[in-house]
């Protein structure tokens, strides 16, 4: 039995996936409930919430294409295939969050926390990233990579380096 052999893509699925449904699971704090709203499928484009409290709510496979959200707290979010193209996300709070095959195309990410969050085949192209904080959150390594290209600045609250939280070289 090889115990330093790389899991398959198969497996890192599973534990992904194992690990959303914990997050789910656990959701937070008490608080949380208070603040969780169920947007799943919903079309909110163009919409404004900025500086909402949305921790923990639900937008699965909702169009959020160019809404305002900056400011706002939507940490421990499911926001799995969402579209968040050209979104205004400046100073969110992703942090745990599930971005997972979400659409961050020219989205504005400045500033953003997304300590902890799961990104697996997020696309990412256009998207301003300066000063985003992504220390221990899943990156898959072509996204890295590309993030990598344009990663400036950092985070005007935790102060780490975009660079440095997405790893790269």
């Amino acid at each position: 039995m090889n115990l330093t052999a790389r899991p398959t893509p198969l497996m890192r699925g599973l534990w992904v996936g194992l690990l959303a449904l914990l997050l789910l699971y656990l959701g937070g704090s008490p608080t949380w409930s208070q603040t969780h709203r169920n947007l799943s499928n919903a079309d909110l484009q163009g919409q404004d919430f900025s500086g909402q409290d949305l921790r923990g709510s639900s937008f699965v496979s909702a169009n959020l294409h160019g809404v305002d959200l900056h400011g706002a707290n939507l940490a421990g979010a499911a926001l799995t295939k969402a579209d968040l193209s050209e979104a205004n996300l400046a100073g969110v709070d992703l942090s745990h969050s599930l971005l997972d095959l979400a659409n961050l195309t020219g989205a504005n990410l400045q500033g953003a926390n997304l300590t902890g969050a799961i990104t697996a085949r997020a696309v990412w192209q256009g998207a301003d990233i300066t000063g985003a904080d992504f220390s221990e959150a899943y990156v898959d390594r072509a996204a890295q990579r590309q993030l990598c290209e344009r990663a400036r600045g950092s985070h005007p609250v935790t102060g780490v380096e975009t660079r440095e939280s997405l790893g790269c070289p």
